[in-house]
């Protein structure tokens, strides 16, 4: 979030009125390759995001978009699914 601060969107998802409608979807990938490969899609098509990459590993674990309408970004996340893992 705090790379794209600035971004209407961001501000809109982020304003306390919104609160109680922040939605959060957690997709699995394969892999690391896999992980990898979405987020250069993601950057060729001007997605903004975050991939995770945990240190001193240099391991990517995870990437975040910025807030966008699911419209704009659902092409990119079609073949994934919900994540299955456990909570807690």
């Amino acid at each position: 979030m705090w790379l794209y601060r600035d971004e209407e969107a961001t501000q809109k998802y982020l304003a306390p009125d919104n609160m109680d409608h922040m939605r959060k979807v957690v997709l699995e990938v394969k892999d690391e390759a896999a992980l990898r490969k979405l987020s250069e899609a993601l950057t060729a098509g001007g997605i903004g995001h975050k991939l995770w990459v945990e240190q001193p590993e240099n391991y990517p674990t995870c990437l975040a978009t910025r807030p966008y309408a699911k419209s704009e970004v659902a092409s990119f996340f079609k073949k994934f699914q919900l994540s299955k893992a456990p909570i807690g």
